[in-house]
């Protein structure tokens, strides 16, 4: 009968034990650099009763899952929408929900929002840019209107909704901005171009919102989170729903992505949430051939709908 030498064995052993504790230094490190190099616990300093959450997008999808999981907890939401929430006066957590219709593409539009929410809420703690709308257009087919558009919602409106809530945050020391992005950053793939050129954007937005905190602001108690779910069963992926079950992904309900979401908040934690595969993150490291096999095998996700039909409200 073979047996392993003792000290092979224990090479094992402690090879083993390496790699994990090495994982562990990863972990413990990422997770104080989301802390922005700081001790302590944060949880301390919310009083969730009292804190008060902007949410663009908040009426529908993924952003009115959020909206009731936050009133669970206490949290009183102004959601940011063009259209009305789907809310009964009978809905737990109801009262703690504020509807205020606005175009987030307009800077002067949001700005009034601000305005009424503070003289009838108070100030702002955390800000959820969750609004987002997609084409299943390509390049040539796609208008200059559309565009614009996608720009200025899944994009732009970042800027205005953060010029606006965030100086309230900077004079109180403490605030949480949440981003939703998407997989779709990490891979630009047919038909969905312009959708994709938002999300990726989103994550240089993220990083230059953090450094911009630490170094320009010196306010590092600040929150900042981007999430990147997965396909979410939505009206964003309704157009494309029929390719994304030929290449068998799964399709997550709202609830999930807004639970992750939500308890980030809870948890007063920094950081990325990526709700899909991980690996799809580290794809712009691989070798050439194999993103281009890997964006390749996505290709009927899109094709497979080749309507032009448009896909809205994340």
């Amino acid at each position: 009968m073979f047996r392993v030498p003792g000290i092979v064995l224990a090479s094992v052993v402690l090879l083993t034990t390496m790699v994990l504790l090495l994982f562990e230094a990863n972990s413990a490190l990422n997770r104080w650099a989301d802390k922005r190099w700081r001790w302590g616990n944060d949880v301390e300093s919310w009083n969730w009763k009292e804190e008060l959450c902007v949410i663009t997008g908040g009426s529908r999808g993924i952003g009115a899952e959020v909206v009731k999981k936050l009133t669970s907890h206490g949290i009183r939401v102004a959601i940011l929408d063009v259209e009305a929430p789907l809310i009964s006066p009978e809905d737990e957590g109801a009262k703690l929900a504020f509807f205020y219709r606005c175009d987030i593409t307009s800077k002067d539009a949001v700005r009034k929002a601000g305005q009424a929410i503070r003289l009838q809420h108070g100030s702002a703690s955390i800000l959820i840019n969750n609004a987002g709308i997609g084409n299943a257009n390509s390049i040539m087919e796609i208008t200059p209107e559309r565009l614009r558009s996608i720009f200025d919602i899944n994009l732009l409106s970042h800027w205005y909704t953060v010029q606006e809530f965030l100086p309230d945050m900077l004079t109180q020391r403490k605030g949480h901005i949440m981003s939703t992005a998407s997989m779709a950053a990490f891979l630009g793939l047919a038909g969905m171009v312009d959708y994709s050129c938002t999300k990726a954007s989103l994550t240089a937005f993220h990083e230059g919102l953090i450094q911009e905190l630490k170094h320009r602001y010196k306010c590092p108690e600040i929150k900042t989170t981007i999430v990147y779910p997965n396909w979410t069963k939505t009206r964003l992926v309704t157009a494309i729903e029929e390719g994304i079950r030929k290449v068998k992904h799964p399709i997550v309900e709202p609830a999930v992505v807004a639970e992750a979401m939500v308890q980030q908040i809870i948890h007063a934690r920094s950081g990325q949430l990526i709700l899909g595969p991980s690996i799809a993150a580290s794809v712009r490291g691989f070798p050439t051939w194999l993103q281009e096999l890997i964006r390749d095998s996505m290709a009927q996700v899109v094709t497979a709908n080749a309507t032009s039909a448009t896909k809205q409200g994340e």
